[in-house]
């Protein structure tokens, strides 16, 4: 999708926009801008697209912008890439751009942040902020005009890669808050110790930070789940080392050897101590969580669990082979790993035998414990799956709801938001918002479902008359 588009009072093809959602769902991805030094964009150097579809008044009216980073700007300037990267230019599964940029005069002092994975509320502002690379960027809210980047990137870190200029940090593609205070709890990872180091974001800027010197080993840290009393960080044997980059190899590892180990950080007291807990769980990988509850002396961890990152390796590829992603070479299943936080044993359990990826929550209850999950579901699919349904489950009862959005169409069901019926609802008593894009109809789609029965098909239906673009994350934010 490589244009801007504003489409006010948009066309609805199938029932009528609650009166009472009012709000906007914000998503961001990495879409095709121009080709970089070394030919066609690695995945993660393209430059972030916010879209966005607000609603007030039963009326629903969406736009989309490019994040105006200093490397979208610089760029724009000069009518072309200026980035080249140490782990690009292969044309095959080992180009991801999270080698070290090759720096020249044309780029040199400019961050190479991309923005392009995740966009979430803070403080009054949409942040867009990519896992690795270049600090969050400020979105208005309204008019989707980059702001710049936050005001507090002094104070983090810089993660995988040498930093271009002063506030050249990084910042995690999934954060959480608190609701109540606001505080955003974030990080970064490297793969030089401290591995981790954790960000906790008050709403006034002020950043709290610790180095994890503890830290077992280099994780890819994507997610963390959220209890009323701590941060939970799963290391997992899914590594980031950029010394592969000599070898020729990418920059992920997978070493199922590896213990996974779960360290549960103090949330109320950053300094705290960390109690670290090495399991024998067996080797899975949880990519995206869902929410953590707390029940007596046990820590239930749930989440989409895959049986192996869905990421190339070179045990998968060789060179030349073309790059496949995500769930055409893994799968997953809705499960959970429950710790006993007096002996410290987990034990992992598969919750449903139906594919499941992509999960939300009410995140009016962030940290709070939960009973409701939502989440792509979908079918098994050769290695992998193909994500055709929307899925909510009772997480206490697992029973479940789900209604297929597509059969073998070319499509793409892409991650829902949770919108609230009120801004005091109890939990889970609202909408869910599905985007879905129709690839060979050349059209776009909105979905909205309430949540007292998905299995009754969509409310309302919203038509866009152009394919939306891909994107893996997006978030809820209300205007009452």
């Amino acid at each position: 999708m490589r244009f801007e588009a504003t489409v006010d009072e948009c066309i609805v093809t199938h029932g009528e926009i609650p009166k009472d959602l009012a709000g906007g769902f914000y998503r961001v991805g990495p879409t095709w801008k121009r080709p970089t030094k070394q030919g066609p964009n690695p995945l993660l150097s393209m430059d972030g697209m916010v879209q966005a579809i607000t609603f007030e008044d039963g009326v629903a009216n969406f736009k989309n912008r490019w994040v105006r980073t200093p490397k979208y700007v610089l760029e724009e300037a000069r009518k072309q890439g200026m980035f080249e990267w140490q782990d690009g230019g292969f044309g095959d599964w080992r180009d991801t751009a999270y080698g070290e940029v090759k720096r020249d005069l044309g780029n040199q002092g400019v961050s190479r942040g991309v923005a392009n994975i995740n966009i979430f509320p803070f403080a009054g502002e949409m942040l867009a902020a990519s896992e690795q690379g270049g600090p969050p960027i400020a979105i208005d809210p309204i008019t989707l005009e980059t702001r710049g980047i936050v005001p507090w990137s002094p104070k983090l870190s810089s993660g995988l890669h040498t930093p271009a200029a002063y506030g050249d940090a990084t910042f995690s593609a999934h954060p959480k808050w608190d609701p109540d205070t606001g505080v955003l709890y974030g990080w970064t990872y490297s793969d030089e110790a401290p591995y981790v180091v954790m960000h906790y974001v008050s709403p006034d800027g002020s950043v709290d930070t610790r180095e994890l010197w503890d830290a077992p080993y280099n994780t890819v840290a994507h997610d963390i789940w959220l209890t009323p009393e701590w941060v939970v960080m799963p290391f997992q044997p899914f590594l980031a080392d950029k010394k592969r980059f000599e070898k020729d190899l990418n920059i992920w590892e997978w070493n199922p050897e590896l213990p996974i180990v779960i360290a549960l950080i103090p949330r109320h007291d950053l300094h705290g101590e960390i109690r670290w807990i090495t399991t024998d769980l067996p080797a899975q990988y949880i990519m995206h969580t869902m929410s953590a509850n707390v029940v007596g002396n046990e820590l239930q961890l749930d989440g989409p669990i895959f049986n192996r990152p869905p990421f190339p390796f070179e045990q998968d590829f060789t060179a030349g082979d073309d790059i496949a992603l995500f769930f055409s070479i893994a799968k997953s299943n809705l499960g959970r790993w429950t710790i006993d936080l007096e002996t410290g044993k987990a034990k992992s359990e598969q919750l449903s035998d139906r594919p499941s990826e992509l999960p939300k929550v009410d995140e009016r209850f962030y940290g709070k414990g939960y009973e409701w999950g939502y989440q792509v579901g979908g079918v098994v699919k050769r290695s992998g799956m193909k994500m055709n349904n929307l899925t909510v489950t009772n997480m206490k009862t697992m029973a479940e709801s789900t209604y297929q959005i597509r059969d073998n169409e070319p499509a793409a069901v892409l991650e829902a938001t949770f919108a609230p019926r009120k801004i005091d609802s109890p939990e889970g008593d609202g909408y869910i918002i599905v985007p879905v894009s129709w690839w060979a109809e050349k059209r776009g789609e909105y979905l909205i479902f309430d949540t007292d029965d998905v299995s009754d098909g969509p409310i309302c239906r919203i038509e866009l008359p152009f394919q939306i673009g891909w994107t893996p994350h997006g978030h809820w934010m209300d205007f009452r």
